[in-house]
């Protein structure tokens, strides 16, 4: 039986037809230091059928807490559940980390089923934490946390931000790595992170307000080397994904990595993240170098297809950029994916139609570009243009069930129309047959459907054109089967 388990919940619907995830970085590297002291679990809904069974059996020995991850949504509903669980059956106490908790401690300390919140980073807070706990000591002096003390709330002050390239391998061993292993184009792909936050202002994005997360920091490209050779050498992956909120910050940076990677002959595909400027600021030799170290998909947020909303949202890049970006990417071999959303606050019919007229267009212009599921904007709390939303008449959720119920799909927002809102959601549903992203899934029976149905999506999705809909009844039904 262990001292410290920590448990990945369960969060979006599109996990029922996956067999892989992306690898729980934020739990393996809280415990970077904490597993060197203690025994360590580590438990994930979403690969483990039996997770229930297996938190009980380790709660019989009282392990000193239960840690758990959090996002505003639907996740907050399965971390509760967890979090019941620990309260009823132990003595142990429930620690919340995760952007939710961060960006929330006040409110989400409040639950009766939680005891301490990790606000920020969690490799020295949750290790000195853990420490206290083994030794009954005060909690007074472990930085970066909230917790109750007399009735009261107690914040204490922030842990200090830690030197990425001092910190060594996430402790890899506590988790099986085939369940983190990706598919990408047929191919093995795995995650790792290089750097940490964004300095960028886009006023939609929890960045900022997250703790610490303003400040960008990163591996040098020595370290990143290291950690790719390693990761390479011992899961026998193909490929990398950088799991980064930004990459091209340091563009002298990430070149050095690509000609490291090429002097070196990693043989290596890795993708990544970039912004539609960074791309700009790339001549040929700097692409050259990009796809010859294997560097083979950027994501690429654009949001919009309105230049007013860009400006509105504080995206920092203009149509123009957006239109030259991918007229340059059409001629690599490099694979754009664009993100975007609809239903932000003012949003016209007009702008809703010139955002799905631009990703036809950049699928259209570049064979192999790809877009991201079209989801409908959700306000985060903490960020600016949640503001904005509340001013608009957003009912702000004053509770962690409340937040619970803050899913994706429900778009009920007092500035969107029902007629509005039925339009999304079926835009939501028809963009992720729009381009070839079904192969990233791993349900053969969801990609024959795919296969099948991407004809009339992009049909649909092109005209706006959602009569007889009954597509999304197959969804339901199929997540119902699922379960």
């Amino acid at each position: 039986m262990s001292d410290v388990v920590l448990v990945y919940p369960k969060s979006s619907f599109l996990e029922a037809a996956m067999n892989h995830f992306y690898i729980p970085l934020a739990l393996l590297n809280s415990v970077i230091f904490v597993e060197k002291e203690f025994s360590v679990k580590i438990i994930d809904q979403r690969v483990d059928k039996n997770w229930k069974k297996h938190l009980l059996d380790e709660l019989k020995s009282n392990p000193l807490c239960v840690a758990v991850s959090s996002l505003s949504g639907e996740q907050i509903n399965y971390a509760l559940e967890i979090s019941k669980i620990v309260k009823e059956n132990s003595n142990a106490l429930v620690v919340w980390g995760g952007i939710h908790a961060s960006i929330l401690p006040e409110q989400t300390l409040k639950n009766k089923y939680i005891d301490i919140i990790i606000r920020g980073e969690g490799e020295i807070s949750f290790y000195k934490l853990v420490k206290a706990l083994s030794k009954n000591k005060s909690l007074k002096d472990v930085p970066g946390i909230w917790y109750r003390k007399n009735g009261s709330l107690r914040n204490n002050k922030p842990a200090k931000q830690i030197d990425l390239n001092k910190l060594p391998n996430p402790p890899y061993h506590l988790v099986n790595v085939k369940d983190y292993i990706l598919n990408f184009d047929n191919k093995k792909m795995f995650i790792m992170e290089t750097s940490r936050g964004c300095p960028n202002r886009c006023t939609f994005c929890f960045v900022q307000n997250t703790c610490g997360q303003k400040k960008w920091r990163a591996l040098t490209p020595e370290k990143t080397l290291e950690k790719i050779k390693f990761i390479k050498d011992n899961f026998e992956v193909d490929g990398i994904e950088f799991q980064d909120l930004t990459s091209f910050v340091s563009m002298k940076r990430m070149k050095e990595i690509g000609q490291k990677l090429i002097k070196e002959k990693v043989n290596i595909f890795w993708n990544t993240c970039a912004r539609i400027n960074d791309i700009i600021r790339m001549d040929s030799e700097y692409l050259n170098i990009m796809q010859k170290s294997g560097a083979t998909r950027l994501a690429l947020g654009v949001e919009t297809g309105s230049s007013r909303i860009l400006k509105m949202i504080k995206k920092d890049i203009t149509m123009n950029q957006v239109l030259t970006a991918s007229k340059k990417l059409s001629k690599t071999n490099l694979q754009p994916v664009y993100s975007f959303m609809a239903g932000f606050p003012s949003e016209t019919a007009k702008e809703l139609k010139m955002t799905t007229d631009l990703i036809m267009y950049l699928l259209k212009e570049n064979p192999k570009a790809k877009s991201t599921i079209l989801h409908c904007y959700r306000p985060l709390p903490g960020t600016e243009l949640f503001d904005l939303c509340v001013k608009k008449g957003l009912k702000v959720p004053k509770s962690l069930e409340e937040w619970g119920a803050y899913e994706m799909e429900k778009i009920d927002y007092p500035w969107l129309s029902k007629k509005r809102q039925s339009e999304i959601s079926n835009l939501n549903f028809t963009s992720l047959f729009l381009d070839k992203k079904y192969n990233e899934i791993d349900d053969k029976w969801v990609q024959l459907f795919s296969k099948v149905y991407k004809p009339l999506a992009k049909y649909r999705f092109k005209n706006h054109n959602f009569n007889f809909m009954f597509e999304p009844y197959l969804k339901k039904a199929y997540v119902h089967l699922k379960k």
